[in-house]
């Protein structure tokens, strides 16, 4: 409840069956000038409370406690990547150990990224910037959360300097993708016990799906009717189309549906008629559940081939750039892939030689239809 009495206004309200109540007169509260300011600020200490943060000061919160009893449990609720946020923030919490977020500021966040590029991996390799800047931005993410929850001021990773931006590139653009020449070399790799594969990267080539996306791909979620399939995720109705399939969350933690070319209906149609199918559509014999990994036989298959610097991830970066090649709208390839922005579907496409070839022939075509047009008005 909001009231004015004389020139401040006052709130009062019961949360966990105590009541709260005060004056927003600048002493204990903050000064508000209007009701409806006066009710954002009670909002905000009603948010407080829940959150076991009301009448600390500000900035007196540790970064680990935060980020284990309010970040985690948000990032389960709302996206799918939350075990790569778990594994990346347990950097964080061992960096920043003990340190509240008064404590945390500019040099500390700078400090922690130049440890973290001087570091190297497990393998002993050279640790990527790529990997630095993503626990960064997560570090971003949970100030931000802590300034919404009143718990933080200010976020120290929004004041770091050009030099330190300019050496943590959000993401490395790879160019490669699986050409028609390599195509046959890569599938003739699988036979005897890398059998499997052929299916699951045939699949991969024809839909764009994430690795994960692919494991996790469940059979009620291929359509091959001809009547539409509903399913409500996140309160939200979704139409699965015929002839689609559905990607319950995706990594910007959203569902999208990704139509099938004839050979993933052909392959759709073999894995669900398997005997061995049960809830997933390429699960594991021997777990009795969904495949989990198949990167070694993958590595491999690759080696034989000859093919150099060819990842799983590729295939997608494949899908993507066949797709433009064929004069998809942009827009479209965002959707198919589930990014966000236009701009990430953009680093996921190239052009092959042969198209840029026939860009090259439209060139050369293009004088002389103009002079035959200009000869004809003349």
């Amino acid at each position: 409840m909001i009231r004015k009495r004389g020139k401040f206004f006052e709130y009062e309200f019961m949360e966990g069956g105590k009541r709260f109540s005060g004056t927003f007169n600048g002493k204990k509260d903050k000064m508000t000038s209007s009701k409806k300011e006066a009710r954002d600020f009670a909002s905000a200490i009603r948010v407080a409370v829940r959150n076991g943060t009301y009448g600390k000061e500000e900035g007196s919160d540790t970064f680990a406690g935060l980020f284990d009893s309010v970040y985690m449990k948000y990032a389960k609720e709302n996206t799918a990547d939350w075990k790569h946020a778990e594994c990346r923030g347990q950097v964080l919490k061992d960096f920043f150990a003990g340190k509240t977020f008064r404590e945390i500021k500019p040099l500390a966040i700078i400090g922690f990224a130049n440890d973290r590029l001087n570091s190297t991996t497990k393998r002993g390799t050279t640790r990527s910037p790529v990997t630095v800047s993503k626990e960064v931005a997560l570090a971003s993410a949970v100030f931000r959360m802590a300034i919404s929850d009143r718990v933080a001021t200010e976020n120290p990773c929004a004041s770091l300097g050009l030099a330190m931006k300019r050496r943590l590139p959000a993401r490395n653009k790879r160019d490669r993708v699986l050409s028609r020449v390599e195509e046959p070399k890569l599938f003739a790799q699988f036979v005897g016990r890398r059998a499997h594969l052929c299916s699951i990267v045939r699949l991969a080539m024809d839909t764009g799906l994430r690795k994960s996306e692919l494991c996790r791909l469940e059979v009620q979620h291929v359509n091959l009717t001809q009547e539409s399939r509903f399913f409500t995720i996140d309160s939200k109705r979704v139409d699965l189309e015929p002839n689609s399939l559905l990607v319950v969350k995706s990594k910007s933690g959203k569902p999208r549906t990704v139509p099938l070319t004839a050979e993933a209906r052909r392959i759709a149609e073999i894995q669900i008629a398997d005997a061995a199918t049960e809830k997933y559509l390429f699960g594991s014999r021997r777990r009795g559940s969904m495949i989990r990994e198949f990167k070694t036989a993958f590595v491999a298959a690759v080696r034989d081939a000859g093919l150099d610097d060819f990842r799983f991830h590729d295939l997608r970066h494949t899908f993507a750039s066949r797709l433009n090649e064929s004069g998809a709208d942009p827009f479209v390839i965002r959707d198919l892939l589930g990014h966000s922005t236009v701009t990430m579907s953009s680093d996921y496409t190239q052009t092959s030689s042969e198209t840029r070839q026939r860009a090259i022939g439209i060139l050369n075509n293009a004088p002389r239809r103009i002079t035959e047009k200009l000869r004809k008005l003349g």
